[in-house]
C-alpha cells in the first residue's frame, strides 16, 4: 500500500503531534484548574470533565482547521501554537469561518 500523498500525511503527522502533545500537557492543567475551583468532588469532576471536552472539541477543531495545512516542522513555537489554539479554539475557528467567507464570496 502507498500513500497518496507523502507530503500532506507528513504535514497531518506534525499536526497530530503538536495535538497530542498539547492535550497531554493540559491534562495535568485541567486537573490543577478542577481541584482549584472545586470545593467538592462532584464539583471538581465537573469541572475536569467539561475543561476536557473543551480540549477535545479544540482538538478536532484544530484538525478540521489545518485539513489543507502545508507541511511544517515540529518547532517549539508550532507546539506552543497548537497549545494555545486548543485552549482558544473558538478564536481559531471563527476566524477560519470568517476566511473561507470572504473567499466564497
Amino acid at each position: 500500500m502507498s500513500l497518496q500523498n507523502p507530503n500532506k500525511f507528513a504535514a497531518r503527522l506534525c499536526i497530530l503531534l503538536g495535538i497530542a502533545i498539547s492535550v497531554g500537557l493540559s491534562v495535568p492543567l485541567t486537573a490543577y484548574l478542577g481541584s482549584l475551583f472545586g470545593d467538592t468532588y462532584n464539583q471538581r469532576v465537573m469541572i475536569y470533565g467539561g475543561l476536557l471536552l473543551w480540549l477535545i472539541a479544540g482538538s478536532a477543531c484544530i484538525l478540521y482547521v489545518t485539513a489543507n495545512a502545508p507541511e511544517r516542522r515540529a518547532t517549539a513555537g508550532f507546539l506552543t501554537l497548537c497549545f494555545l489554539s486548543i485552549w482558544l479554539w473558538p478564536i481559531v475557528l471563527t476566524m477560519h469561518l470568517l476566511r473561507t467567507q470572504k473567499r466564497g464570496h
